[in-house]
């Protein structure tokens, strides 16, 4: 048995459906998954307190702590686009981001909300990146470049 594909919002289902379906194989009488009320990583009972930071779930007060750690990560990078230098540090502290179109295409949607947008931060965020991760500025420019010339292809 195979599963390909699927994310965090249907990983659950699709391992429900999974195991239900290797019972039946098997002949094995079927049980109600346990994992159906477990808390994932980043659970909040009130995210909606986070504001801005909702969606990182308690991984948000890790990020507000970001915030104060250097003046200016809490700013918006854009003003159309809600990523800060604290969010661009946290990918690549904590999210695994490697490379630019990690952050600006996989972490945060800003390729796909306003690609030119996402072009305009492109240097100043490869900038962070490569200071968290101990880059070269030829890191930088290759970053900068490649993710300039995807985004080109976004850009109506």
């Amino acid at each position: 048995m195979t599963i390909t594909g699927g994310k965090w919002t249907t990983y659950r289902k699709m391992a429900e459906d999974a195991v239900d379906h290797a019972a039946a194989v098997a002949g094995l009488d079927l049980v109600a998954s346990p994992t159906r009320e477990l808390q994932i990583h980043g659970y909040h009972l009130q995210p909606e307190r986070l504001g801005p930071l909702a969606g990182y779930g308690s991984d948000a007060v890790e990020i507000q702590a970001l915030e104060r750690e250097r003046p200016g990560w809490g700013e918006p990078l854009h003003p159309a686009l809600g990523i800060t230098g604290a969010e661009v540090v946290w990918a690549v502290r904590a999210e695994m981001a490697v490379r630019l179109e990690d952050v600006l295409s996989r972490r945060h949607r800003a390729l796909l909300l306003d690609a030119s947008a996402a072009a305009e931060i492109a240097e100043p965020v490869a900038r962070m990146m490569a200071e968290e991760g101990n880059r070269s500025e030829a890191w930088v420019v290759r970053e900068v470049r490649a993710f300039r010339e995807l985004a080109a292809g976004y850009q109506v």
